[in-house]
Parts: structure tokens; sequence; C-alpha cells
């Protein structure tokens, strides 16, 4: 695209700003003053934790040098937790399911097999109690690493939007599946597990499983009428992936590592069976086998992070054969496909996508 054209897309975003979400800022003086990370002195680093209010607190948490918000509880260990995503008013929750075959496997492995809605009450006190110790909510982390150095979000987002951070580094990425035909909702039905890391190196330190529930949910519009998960904790071990932060190499151990499972739960027939594995820290946000079963998500980046629920719809997009679809805003119409839009936490398809996931969830397309 030629210079001109581009200030003119430019110009045109900032005055529709409102229509196609926060603009890229073409104020040359304010981008100015928005230092990338390796530009700011320590001076500069300190006066912005303290515009944010950031604590040491806040800044070891995401260093990970805090103990885990779910230690002293029955969930740090190993869990396991079946149930029903379903709607509650205007809210997802979820209900109790037990998977008889699947329950006995986890007794016999030594897991604690916990109640679907019991497991959200005893994360949500040990959220608060953390809270009240720490002063940091692990939920909302008031801290991003991007290139090594911690940094307020509200910093990052602002960073993002006058075009500072290149969105192409370390968004999300797509990996073509061997498969002959992807996953789809078996008699209306699709089963997803999800995986936390299990090794020191890649436990995940936030709560990631209501965002994760909670993108599942949007697939329901394309038509299954069940949607059931399963949790697992502390089974899938990544510590042999070399570089440990290799999401690539993430995404292929998780497979290894887990892909037994689904043929065992289905009778040798997993084709409705889809699978996540999250990691405390990646390379990129997240990575999927596009018309794949198999995806990986990072509550940490190398670079900015997405909403967890972004990483997650927009990798289970993957699965059902919806492709990346640019970075920045003037590459696509608003949709979670597109890193700008993922980064700022959009929960929409476009048409074209909307309807590749739709004929993909219902085995109308299989390739």
């Amino acid at each position: 695209m030629k210079a001109a054209k581009v200030g003119l897309v430019l110009l045109v975003l900032v005055v529709l700003g409102s229509v196609v979400g926060p603009a890229i800022a073409v104020n040359k003086r304010a981008n100015e003053k928005l230092k990338l990370p390796e530009e700011l002195t320590k001076e500069e680093l300190l006066q912005l934790y303290r515009k944010y209010n950031i604590t040491e607190n806040d800044i070891k948490f995401a260093k990970g040098e805090l103990p885990h918000y779910l230690e002293g509880t029955i969930l740090y260990g190993k869990i396991v937790t079946m149930g029903k995503v379903i709607k509650k008013g205007n809210k997802i929750a979820v209900q109790n399911w037990i998977d008889p075959k699947f329950y006995r496997w986890a007794v016999e492995s030594g897991y604690k097999v916990v109640n679907a809605t019991d497991y959200f009450k005893i994360e949500e006190k040990a959220r608060k109690e953390y809270i009240r110790k720490y002063g940091v909510d692990p939920k909302n982390p008031k801290v991003d690493i991007v290139n090594g150095v911690p940094l307020p979000k509200e910093y990052v987002a602002e960073l993002i939007k006058n075009g500072r951070l290149d969105m192409r580094l370390n968004g999300a990425g797509q990996v073509m599946s061997s498969n002959p035909e992807g996953p789809y909702a078996k008699y209306g039905r699709l089963y997803l597990w999800i995986y936390g890391a299990a090794d020191h190196g890649h436990k995940p330190i936030e709560p990631y499983l209501m965002q994760t529930l909670d993108a599942y949910f949007r697939f329901r519009q394309f038509g299954p009428s069940d949607l059931y998960y399963y949790h697992i904790t502390d089974y899938w071990d990544a510590s042999d992936v070399s570089p440990y932060d290799n999401s690539s190499k993430l995404l292929d151990d998780l497979k290894q590592d887990t892909d037994w499972v689904r043929y065992h739960h289905n009778d040798g027939d997993p084709v409705n069976d889809i699978v996540i594995g999250w990691v405390k820290y990646a390379d990129h946000n997240g990575r999927a086998y596009i018309n794949g079963s198999f995806s990986v998500a990072a509550t940490q980046a190398s670079g900015e992070d997405w909403p967890h629920d972004s990483i997650a719809q927009h990798e289970i997009s993957h699965n059902f054969n919806a492709p990346d679809r640019g970075w920045w805003p003037w590459e696509h119409p608003e949709c979670i496909m597109n890193y700008w839009y993922a980064y700022w936490g959009t929960d929409k398809w476009d048409d074209e996508d909307w309807w590749l996931v739709y004929g993909n969830i219902n085995g109308y397309w299989e390739q």
C-alpha cells in the first residue's frame, strides 16, 4: 500500500474510531512520547509505576515470584473437574455433570474429582484471600512483561493503540493439521478437554478456566445443543519442550501427551472432542491446528497479552477451519480472527468466518 493511501486509511480510522474500535493515532508528537520497553530509563519506569499504581508485588506476580494463588487449597494438585456449560440469565454458568468412565480413570489415577460448581467457589475464595494478603488480583493482573520489561497494562494498550508495538510478533498462530477432516459436533455435542500444564516452568499462575468456558459457550450459536467440558490439572507435563516457550512445540507436545484420552473417552471416535492446554508463558498468545482438535494458550506472551477468553475463542475457531485474518484493523472487518480486534476483546466473527465455523461444526464442509 502506498504511503499516501496508508495515511488516508489511518485518518478514516481515527475519525471513525467508535465504529472500528481503538484507532491508531497519527499524531507524531504523541507517538514520540510513548517509548518502547527497551527505550525506557529506570526513572521513567518508576514514574510509570507510580502513575498506574503498580506495586512491587504486581511486578513479582508477573514474574512468577509470588506463591501460586491456589496453594493451600484442594485445587492445587491433581484435580479433575467435569461439567456442562449453560446459560443462566445474561451470564454463562456451569452445571455439575459426571462421565462415569472418565471418573473411574481419574480416581484410579490418584486424582481428586471436584464438582464444577464447587471448583469456582473454592477458586473465588482463594482469589479474595490472595488479594488480601498480597494486594494482587490474579484474575486481573496489572502488569504485562513486554520484551522482558514489566509494564503497566494501560501503557501497553497505549503503545498498541498508537502503533508503537507490532501486533504480528506474538499474537497467535495456526499450524496445518494432518487430519483428513476436522472435529464437528456429532449428535449435537462438543466435548472440550482443558489441561493446565503440570510442570513448574509452565504451570499457569492466573485463572483461566471460566474465561475458557465463556469463549467455549460462544460456539453454541453454531448449533451444538450440549457443551461439556473436562478440566485436568497436573497431567500434561511440558517440561521436555525446548525452547520452553515455543508455542508450536508446546502444541505438538500437548497432542502427544493427551491424544489417547480422547480416543479412550469416545471409544475410538473422538470427532467431537477438542483440546486446549494452558501454560504460564509462551512466545505467542496461542497456537492451534487448523482443521484439527488441539490448541495451546498462554496466560502471558512475550509481548502484549490478549484477554484469556479472546485467546480461547480465536484458537478453537482455528480448529473449525477459521484462518488468521491479518494484524491491523484495516486488513479485515471486526472479527476475533484479526489480531487487533482480538487484543481489544471482541467476541464477534465476521460473516465469512461465522459461516466457515458454522459449516465445520456441523460437519457440512469437512475437508
